[in-house]
């Protein structure tokens, strides 16, 4: 029997930087183990292409426009002051239902988007987001599984050493043909970052092929840098006498983008490289050396982690790690103020909507949703097509084209569809703000999200 989840969430990892995804390099042998030993998904996305909705999805069992933590820090007048949404009243949280169920919850976080102004700390006795880089995590970790050994325990870490600015060790970067001291952006900070993705996005500064390989070095370093952490992870349960009851799932909240469709980082788009996700699951005593094809969603880790805990679920998320006939679609979506994104991938299809809300509309409602904006408060309506099968990059669009016009369409009819019976369980409680503290707009500012 299970006494113990760890879930662990690594900041920006993108599956095919993953050696057990099929990348050349060997970026991550602990994880591959895990993979090895337990049941791994191919076909695994966020809900989003960035930290605060994508997780909150992984919290709920909700999309971001039905829970409500969708979009980013916004600044108001004077430099000391910003504001963001926060989650829903009503939502429902996994914590809170383990928590009812007996189990004791603690998150370990190094991630400053997700600070309980959030409102994702339900259920959790232990909700620490500044808790540091992942040696202070891991020491924190310790001291509070040790404090209450009679328990059953899920504990959320949530690492940012994959995150810019990348900070390789000399070995990792050497393993992987570069010279971390010589590489161009061994200098950087965040903001450096930050203000290089700002320029790139708007056209007034290109990236060499030869920057981009460097930057891919020093990321694929701190993946490697970081593999070590969970190393030391199973290493730690294995000395308090627990790694033959706890399961381990490894997870991210979204990618990172190297020019693929013309950015870098991640926040902008809904591509593959920004949304497909690593999901292991490694259950002592479970399947081992499974791989499942079937593209699913994050939005039903939820599902995953009360099966484990066999904990009923009363939500709508499936069970994955028992579903193996799970289809559903899996779905995506982007709001950062006007523009609003939202992708819809089958099997071998995937399909690209986005548009401008007409927020400024006479009629338009206050603290308005997604789907209520959508239904007539939506401009410049456009789309993309993609055959994931033979374009699996999406680089041609086939939207338009005479010769997929029928599955675009029924694609655009499923999209509809599924938009229109999305499960919103709060869908009636007005989004709320919360004002942000001058600590956290520095934070923010240090990380390169907020100039």
């Amino acid at each position: 029997m299970i006494e113990g989840i760890i879930l662990v969430v690594i900041d920006c990892l993108r599956a095919d930087h993953v050696s057990a995804y099929g990348y050349h390099r060997a970026t991550t042998p602990t994880i591959d183990v895990l993979a090895a030993e337990g049941v791994l998904w191919e076909q695994a996305f966020s809900t989003s292409s960035w930290t605060k909705p994508s997780v909150a999805s992984m919290l709920t069992g909700l999309y971001p426009s039905a829970h409500g933590a969708f979009e980013g820090v916004k600044r108001q007048r004077g430099r000391d002051a910003a504001m963001t949404d926060r989650l829903k009243v009503g939502a429902p949280t996994i914590a809170n239902q383990l928590t009812q169920a007996g189990w004791r919850c603690g998150a370990f976080i190094n991630n400053a988007q997700l600070g309980e102004f959030a409102g994702l700390d339900g259920g959790f006795e232990h909700y620490d987001a500044c808790a540091g880089r992942a040696d202070r995590i891991l020491s924190e970790l310790k001291a509070w599984l040790t404090r209450d050994t009679g328990s059953r325990n899920f504990a959320y870490l949530h690492f940012l050493e994959a995150h810019w600015p990348y900070k390789p060790r000399r070995r990792h970067v050497a393993e992987f043909g570069g010279n971390r001291d010589t590489n161009c952006f061994s200098g950087f900070s965040a903001r450096d970052y930050g203000k290089l993705r700002r320029e790139i996005k708007q056209g007034t500064r290109t990236i060499a092929d030869d920057e981009i390989t460097q930057m891919i070095q020093m990321y694929d370093g701190s993946v490697r840098r970081l593999d070590g952490k969970i190393k030391k992870l199973r290493g730690m349960l294995k000395e308090l006498g627990l790694s033959d009851r706890y399961a381990i799932v490894v997870t991210a909240d979204h990618g990172d983008e190297f020019l693929e469709h013309g950015t870098i980082g991640h926040g902008h788009t809904l591509y593959d490289e920004i949304t497909h996700v690593p999901l292991i699951a490694h259950v002592p005593g479970g399947s081992r050396g499974v791989r499942r094809s079937r593209p699913v969603s994050l939005v039903d880790l939820g599902g995953l982690l009360l099966s484990m805990a066999q904990v009923e679920n009363t939500d709508s998320t499936c069970d994955l790690l028992n579903d193996e006939d799970h289809a559903r679609p899996v779905f995506c979506e982007l709001r950062t103020g006007r523009r609003y994104k939202q992708s819809l991938r089958t099997e071998f299809w995937k399909i690209h909507r986005k548009c401008l809300f007409d927020v400024d509309a006479p009629d338009a409602p206050a603290h308005a949703t997604p789907r209520q904006l959508f239904k007539s408060h939506a401009r410049e309506v456009s789309y993309e097509f993609y055959d994931m099968l033979r374009d699996p990059r999406e680089t041609t669009d086939l939207a338009g084209r005479e010769s997929t016009a029928a599955v675009f369409k029924s694609h655009v009819h499923q999209l509809d569809r599924f938009w229109r019976q999305l499960h919103c369980p709060c869908e009636e409680s007005a989004s709320s703000e919360v004002s942000i503290d001058v600590e956290l707009i520095g934070r923010l500012e240090r990380l390169g999200y907020l100039d």
